[in-house]
Order: structure tokens, then sequence, then C-alpha cells
């Protein structure tokens, strides 16, 4: 057997063992949230007593973050949730074995087509999850990373399969490693921020409007400091996209002769950057809501699914970037 095939056995492997990871993910939430919950009642009367002036809202920052509390979880989430990591890691292990055996079997960086773009993008999410996940006492949030992960690698499979095959002339370059392969990390930093922004509005909401019957939004870290980790991932993925901005005027520059071409990949990952920008500035102006903000990244990470997509698979934004294999 011959290493694409391989490649394509590690895939569908990893998609089988991502699938585990994804309802052991959501079996530890199931577990999770009944005691995190109670945890947080008794914060609540606790407070309400220390104050002498009745219970304090469900959005007081002066209350503590259960999700940051290990001790506040069951031995059998915490066991939950470590198995539904180790799954992930082997997951993330198969797939970016697959990566690796693509491109040494048509010896070149295994991004050349849509269908290696998918797969790698993928992989680089899962990685950047895996490193940050254990660290830190991320398992709450696996279900919302390995779902999509699991998304991509269908509609890789299904729609987006291209045989392996030599690079088109205008990609033999060893830009093509350095460019893309920091587009892709930057690009798993969004998808990592953008899950966790969603889930930052989502509880924010309930800390406004407390329902009565508790769900798994109460095992969630408060609406305060999921906003800041999603401003501090998001800020690694801006960082990393500003130098895939340059990286891509210089290698354009090589390729093409000029640094810009007003090629519709171009202009979609300009507007990337200036949506993300615009977040940026917006989080750190004094009196801006940060849900407002948070709107606007998350209207930046659609902006990033639809130049990895529509830019490259719909006619009419064909242009000088026309590598997607289809």
């Amino acid at each position: 057997m011959n290493l694409a095939a391989n490649a394509n056995v590690a895939l569908y492997s990893s998609m089988i063992v991502y699938t585990l990871a994804m309802l052991a993910f959501s079996w530890h939430l199931s577990a999770r949230a009944p005691h995190v919950a109670e945890a947080r009642t008794r914060a609540y009367e606790r407070e309400g007593v220390l104050v002498g002036s009745g219970a304090p809202s469900r959005g007081s920052s002066t209350l503590p973050d259960a999700a940051e509390l290990p001790e506040h979880e069951s031995a059998k989430s915490r066991q939950r949730g470590n198995i539904a990591l180790m799954l992930t890691y082997l997951a993330t292990a198969l797939l970016l074995a697959a990566v690796l055996m693509r491109g040494l079997a048509v010896s070149r960086p295994p991004w050349g087509n849509m269908y290696e773009f998918a797969t790698a993008a993928a992989s680089a999410v899962g990685l950047a999850f895996c490193l940050l996940a254990k660290k830190n006492n991320w398992q709450w949030l696996g279900v919302f990373i390995v779902t999509p992960i699991l998304l991509v690698l269908g509609l890789a499979v299904a729609v987006l399969y291209t045989d392996a095959g030599e690079l088109m002339p205008a990609l033999k370059s060893y830009w093509l490693g350095i460019h893309v392969s920091v587009a892709f990390i930057a690009v798993a930093f969004f998808t990592i921020g953008f899950a966790i922004g969603v889930l930052y509005l989502v509880r924010a909401r309930r800390e406004q409007n407390p329902d009565t019957k508790p769900s798994f939004i109460e095992s969630l870290p408060s609406s305060a400091s999921l906003e800041r980790t999603a401003y501090s991932v998001n800020m690694v993925g801006f960082i990393l996209w500003t130098f895939t901005l340059i990286a891509g005027a210089i290698w354009a520059k090589q390729a093409w002769g000029a640094y810009w071409q007003w090629d519709p990949k171009e202009i979609w990952t300009f507007v990337i950057w200036t949506v993300y920008a615009a977040y940026m500035h917006s989080r750190a102006t004094a009196g801006v809501d940060h849900r407002k903000s948070m709107y606007l990244a998350l209207t930046g990470f659609v902006c990033v699914i639809v130049n990895f997509t529509l830019v490259n698979l719909v006619s009419t934004f064909v242009g000088m970037h026309n590598y997607s294999g289809m």
C-alpha cells in the first residue's frame, strides 16, 4: 500500500477517533454541569450572606469561577474529560500522520489544493487545541472544537477529495511552506477564538437572564473570563495573520512581479485583517461594550470561512489564486 493510500486510512481513522472524542466531551459536560451549578449556587448564597444584601446577580464578577476551580468538579467529570482529551490527542496524531504521509507521497508541502488545505487546517486546529487544552483546563471547550474539525474533514472527504499530484507552477516556491503554514496556524487560533466568543455571548446572556433549570452553560467559565480568553486567542491569530498578509505580498512580488494584484484572495485576506484589527481597536477602547466588540471578531471568522471556501470554489471569485484542484 503506498503512502497516499496510507494517508487516507489514517484520515478515516482520525475521523472515527474524533467522533469518539466528541461523544466523550459531551459525556463530560453532562457529568460536569450539575456539580458546577451546585457549586455556583453555594457561592451565590455565601456571597449574599457575606455582603448582607441578598443574593448577588448571576453576572457578579466577585463570584468564584467554578469552571476554573477543579475542586468543584466531580471525579467522574474529570475522568470523562481526561478520556476525551486522550482521544483528541490520538485523533490529532492520526490526522497529522495523514497530512505528513500525503506530503511524503508527493514530495512537497501537502497543501496544494482544497482537499489538502482542509485537512491541514483541521490538523492545525486540533494541534492548537491539544497544546492549550490540558494546560488551561479546557475540557469544557472540547466538543465545540472537535465538532467543527469533524465537519471540515467530512467535507474534505465527501466533496473536496483530490488525488495526490504535482503542484501548479506558481506554487513551486519555498514561500508555500512559510506563507500557507502560518495562515493555517492563524486560522487555528481564530477558530478557537470563535468558539470561545460564541460561548461568551451565550454565557453573558444567561448571566443577565438566569434560567431556573441548570444546564451545561452554568458549567462554563464566567462571561468575563471567556471574553478575556477569546481576546487573547484572537490576538495571537491576528499577529500571525499579519505575517500571513505580509508574506503573501512578498511571494506575489516574486511570482507575479507586483506586491498587490487586487486578486480576490488578496482582497479577502486584507478584509480579514481589517475586521480583526477593528475588533482589537474596539476591545481596547474604553467604554465600548465587549459584546459589541465580540460581534466584530465573529464577523472576522465568517470572513475567514468565505476566504477558504467561496473564494476558492465559486467562479465569481476566480483569480490568480485558483488552486482549489476542483
